[in-house]
């Protein structure tokens, strides 16, 4: 995967290096990581100009909504760990891009701060867990901060940490 050497090098600058693994690497070997990064790196897009296609637009429909093009920002476990108010700057940087912030199972700042201060739509992420009371609480608070159903959705991951080599 393309990665530019100044982009890498400076959060090696600011955070410490088991955050830092966090974000830039993947699990174990790697294995998964590496096989996407290849079949990114095998897409050859083609460039057409002057075709008369009409102006282009990203636009789109997600979940019966509008948002200014098909992606949403996904969970990141734990921003806060990584800049000050992570979760509430990702929230209001995806609000000014149309398109969703996904807050974490295990983010730092609360649900009901990232709540107060995102403007658009916001999803939170769910782990399945055996503490079924936690779960529902989480849901809870997720739905009285506003967060609408089908925005909560399930993740079902491994229950062990990644390892970092």
């Amino acid at each position: 995967m393309f990665q530019p050497p100044a982009i890498i090098a400076k959060p090696l600058v600011v955070v410490c290096p088991l955050p830092f693994d966090y974000i830039d690497g993947g699990a174990v070997a790697e294995n998964t990581m590496n096989a996407n990064a290849a079949e990114l790196a095998s897409v050859a897009l083609r460039q057409r100009v002057l075709c008369g296609a009409g102006e282009p637009t990203l636009a789109t429909t997600i979940l019966d909504a509008p948002w200014a093009m098909p992606v949403a920002l996904g969970p990141v476990g734990a921003t806060g760990m990584y800049a000050r108010r992570g979760e509430v700057q990702a929230a209001r940087a995806a609000s000014r891009a149309g398109i969703p912030y996904t807050l974490s199972t295990v983010s730092v700042c609360s649900i009901e701060e990232v709540a107060s201060h995102a403007s658009g739509a916001l999803w939170s992420q769910l782990y399945v867990l055996k503490d079924r009371g936690y779960m529902r609480n989480a849901l809870e608070r997720a739905w009285a901060a506003g967060m609408k159903n089908p925005g909560i959705y399930r993740r079902y991951a491994n229950p062990r940490l990644a390892v970092s080599r």
